[in-house]
């Protein structure tokens, strides 16, 4: 075999990390690592989801480990997986040329998972841009790959025993997940394959209102492959782009079909309460009416990434004789025909919005961009989304490999590449910078990813920038609305927009502000952040320690919650068996 073949070049690099790392050498270890390299470590050197870069500053992390020394590291060998094989990846991560691999481990109470991205240093040996180390299994507790019985073994028939499980769950939860949207019912879904006992309560009427509700144009700007749910694909027939109405369906049946207990109409009642001896919480769950109380191990807050619609407070409002509302209450066009609308906001709501006015009949529709949007087109978001998840990998797979590259590095990357981002983006530009629309890639050129990440709101074109390009879409920037008139919107400039009707896509309050109306402002002012990034480009509070023992934050779209429901039951798992304090 060739000395240049991804196999022996990724076999050389393994054989000396896993000579350092089941020496407890964290020296070797930072050895390893290219001058610039990054080791993000989920669940395995601490129980915690870290991104270190640099050799120094890995050595000292590995150091100042509590586990590393006892972390008992064995079986570091070659993933079997055949899409996770060494192979060369040009272009990748930066380098001419570079290779990839993932490989497995074992530890004393545990099976992991790991990947890394090799390039050569100044000296032309192989090292490692990226390492991935992740926590991937109990032992003993193992995720199960198939479904949780084999009913034809029972003595009973599938219905008899899965109405004592449902009956068991509802009695004694040990989770009790807030919220039914995508991610409460992808978190469910894991734990049921950990057996772990979860109960889900939404608030809504149904499965999937909380999409019912938006507005009837509403479809997704990625394909659909992306956000998929867990352990159930779409059809081969459905939608690249999914609409509204077929998603909330979707949630309908995917709870139904992947087993999982909920209950509809249902919200906490007063404020729940923490027993640090039981290390249990006391919940009144209003049940349709009806109250309920239990007692979960721990809650999951999966209310959603935001909280309540924000609207601006404008002096004067009782001149202005229109409709204000904000975009949350927006439909359809159709009551708006003939009339002038202004939206203010420039995000992806705000722009669904304008081009569903614009083509549905407003006499005219005015955007108020305050700011800088950073904008991508559908077509790119495609591009990317083809690439890091193809069709013909599976899904898991591609979640593992997406994951496994620090947020921290691909910031480093855009960075350095924004006029490249800005190429690949200059015909959509070009349209909207003659519609009057400022753009940016984020205040260091970090790119669409990291500024979404940071929930800095971004906008996606699918149409749009034709209508403001051609002016049927007219836009406002610079200014902000500060006091309504008879006739519209006073801006902050000192002009005036002429509306019969104001929409303000002006974004949410925070999920913590959600939690706060939950659990009480004390109780969640001992959490984190659950926005943002922290140092280390890892996002804050999600599916983490929250800071009080028993609570998480589970936000995030769908790829994200497909993932790290995994990161969330396995913490919850060992905290029930006795592996992880809390």
């Amino acid at each position: 075999m060739s000395d240049d073949t991804p196999e022996v070049i990724a076999s050389t690099w393994l054989s000396a990390f896993r000579k350092a790392v089941e020496d407890s050498d964290p020296l070797g270890v930072a050895a390893t690592f290219l001058p610039h390299g990054w080791l993000r470590d989920v669940l395995t050197f601490t129980w915690n989801t870290r991104s270190i870069k640099g050799p120094a500053d890995i050595a000292s992390y590995l150091s100042a480990s509590d586990t590393f020394v006892n972390a008992g590291f064995s079986q570091i060998k070659f993933s079997s997986d055949p899409y996770l094989r060494p192979s060369f990846s040009p272009g990748a991560s930066g380098l001419q040329r570079g290779v990839e691999a993932g490989f497995d481990f074992e530890m004393p109470h545990a099976l992991g998972r790991g990947y890394c991205r090799l390039g050569k240093d100044a000296s032309g040996a192989w090292k490692a841009l990226t390492v991935c180390t992740m926590l991937w299994d109990l032992k003993g507790y193992e995720e199960l790959v198939g479904p949780r019985v084999d009913w034809e073994a029972e003595d009973h028939s599938w219905i008899e025993e899965e109405r004592n499980r449902q009956q068991m769950v509802e009695t004694n939860p040990y989770v009790l997940i807030i919220g039914g949207g995508h991610i409460g019912l992808t978190v469910a879904a894991r734990f049921n394959q950990m057996d772990i006992s979860a109960l889900v309560i939404d608030q809504h009427p149904r499965i999937g209102d909380s999409w019912r509700r938006r507005y009837q144009s509403l479809r997704f700007h990625n394909p659909n492959h992306h956000h998929q749910m867990l352990y159930q694909p779409f059809p081969s027939n459905w939608p690249t782009y999914t609409p509204r109405d077929m998603m909330a369906d979707w949630l309908e049946s995917y709870a139904i079909h992947q087993c999982i207990v909920h209950w509809v109409s249902s919200g906490v009642e007063g404020k729940p309460v923490y027993d640090l001896d039981r290390k249990a919480w006391t919940v009144t769950v209003n049940r349709a009416g009806q109250e309920v109380q239990l007692r979960p191990a721990h809650i999951v807050v999966a209310t959603g990434s935001l909280g309540a619609p924000y609207v601006p407070t404008l002096h004067n409002r009782g001149a202005f004789p229109g409709t204000a509302i904000h975009a949350t209450e927006y439909v359809k066009p159709a009551p708006f025909q003939g009339q002038h609308v202004v939206v203010v906001g420039a995000a992806n709501t705000a722009v669904d919005i304008c081009e569903d006015l614009a083509r549905g009949g407003a006499a005219s529709v005015t955007m108020v961009q305050r700011g800088a949007t950073c904008v991508v087109s559908r077509e790119s978001i495609r591009r990317t989304v083809m690439q890091l998840w193809p069709l013909h990998v599976p899904i898991g797979t591609s979640d593992f490999k997406a994951a496994s590259m620090p947020l921290g590095l691909i910031r480093e990357m855009n960075i350095e590449n924004q006029e490249r981002q800005w190429e690949d983006e200059a015909e959509l530009h070009a349209k909207l910078r003659k519609a009057g629309v400022k753009l940016w890639l984020g205040s260091e050129g970090q790119g669409q990813l990291i500024v979404a990440a940071d929930n800095l709101f971004t906008g996606y074109d699918h149409g749009a920038a034709d209508l403001m390009a051609s002016g049927r879409i007219r836009v406002k920037q610079g200014a902000e609305p500060t006091a309504y008139s008879s006739t519209g919107l006073i801006m902050s400039d000192g002009t005036t927009l002429t509306a019969d009707t104001v929409i303000f896509a002006t974004g949410y309050t925070t999920m913590r502000d959600t939690a706060k109306a939950i659990f009480g402002e004390d109780l969640v002012n001992q959490t984190v952040d659950c926005m943002g990034l922290d140092n280390e480009y890892e996002l804050l509070g999600h599916y983490r320690p929250s800071g009080h023992p028993g609570l998480w934050y589970a936000p995030g779209q769908f790829s994200l919650a497909r993932f790290m429901s995994k990161q969330l039951a396995i913490q919850i798992k060992a905290i029930q068996i006795g592996i992880l304090k809390q």
